[in-house]
């Protein structure tokens, strides 16, 4: 009697969940929050409408006591609210609630990672569900991540893909300046950025050079038969240096829509997986299936098991964290593990 008792208190006390909307994000608009509202209590809904506004929600769930945060938007959100989220944790000295997301996002790698239902009732109601511990669902499981720039993130780096992002938001304002924004949905505007700037730059300009150094523990080298090499690359140790088509780091497998561009993230407990090529775009398109599935091997993939890198180089480049673009073009990015995980809510 006693320990049903206590069970029954416990799951009581994981039905305190909060969630916090990011008002910039795709899938967050009026309708979805009504919506929401009628699912779960107003009260606990939060909706940020800038980055100070995210620090002062934190605050609040922190010192509210939540056991569950679901963030509703995409990666950028997910990165911001973590990273608000535990510096608050840290300030008052208490855990940091478990973290789920609502796939709300342009980029959802990490809804895809922990399963999130998708955006319609139904999926809403399955994740909050979830989140809420009900029928033994919900399970929080530990997910380690990287710090970039102060951020906690579960994926960062440079290439194509921070050059697509700049060429995004260029398009973008692009589209704006000639008032035809309300008119091109992102996926047309994406489109619209590869096919007219990011593939001609990727196919006739040189690409940049970049070394990645390893400044932390031993780090591995990923052999082509998909298993770390036993010799330790100690500190001091370049591990690739040459052109840039991507250097990135990551401790989930995949970016939106499930496609695995680090298959090995969560292959070696403590280490992050990281991917350096010069493939062509030739090369890319050839074997695209295999690329998306992850089980691509080419000469022109390196990879490697870090927990600490240093990326260097030759010119200024676009550079994302958690598939945001950071403010300016930088020629260094320091990558390391963030140290204990954090607990998600996983499928």
């Amino acid at each position: 009697m006693v320990a049903m008792a206590v069970k029954t208190r416990e799951m009581a006390r994981l039905t305190r969940v909060a969630v916090i909307l990011n008002q910039q994000a795709r899938g967050v608009n009026a309708r979805q929050i009504a919506r929401l509202s009628k699912m779960h209590p107003e009260g606990d809904i939060f909706v940020s409408t800038s980055v100070e506004h995210s620090q002062r929600i934190a605050r609040t769930v922190v010192e509210r006591g939540y056991d569950r945060v679901l963030l509703g938007g995409g990666d950028g959100t997910f990165v911001r609210c973590v990273t608000d989220l535990d510096a608050e944790a840290r300030r008052a000295n208490v855990p940091l609630p478990g973290v789920g997301v609502l796939r709300m996002g342009t980029g959802n790698a990490m809804g895809f990672y922990l399963g999130s239902r998708g955006t319609d009732e139904q999926g809403l109601r399955a994740d909050l569900h979830r989140a809420r511990g009900e029928a033994g669902t919900g399970a929080l499981k530990p997910l380690h991540l990287l710090r970039v720039n102060g951020k906690l993130t579960p994926f960062a780096g440079t290439g194509l893909d921070s050059q697509i992002l700049e060429d995004y938001i260029m398009t973008t304002r692009m589209l704006d300046q000639l008032h035809l924004g309300p008119l091109v949905s992102s996926p047309l505007r994406y489109a619209l950025a590869v096919a007219f700037r990011s593939l001609p730059r990727f196919l006739f300009r040189k690409l940049p050079i970049v070394e990645a150094r390893n400044v932390g523990g031993p780090a591995f080298q990923v052999g082509p038969d998909g298993r770390p090499d036993p010799t330790p690359l100690p500190a001091g140790t370049v591990l690739y240096r040459g052109p840039c088509t991507l250097a990135g780091a990551a401790t989930i497998p995949c970016y939106g829509f499930n496609v695995r561009i680090f298959p090995y993230a969560d292959f070696l407990p403590g280490k992050f997986h990281l991917r350096c090529t010069d493939a062509s775009a030739f090369e890319t398109l050839m074997h695209l299936p295999a690329v998306l599935r992850g089980s691509y091997r080419s000469p022109t993939i390196r990879d490697f098991l870090c927990d600490t890198v240093e990326l260097r180089l030759s010119q200024p480049v676009p550079m994302q964290v958690g598939g945001d673009l950071q403010g300016e073009r930088s020629d260094f990015m320091r990558i390391e593990m963030s140290g204990p995980p954090v607990s998600v809510i996983g499928s």
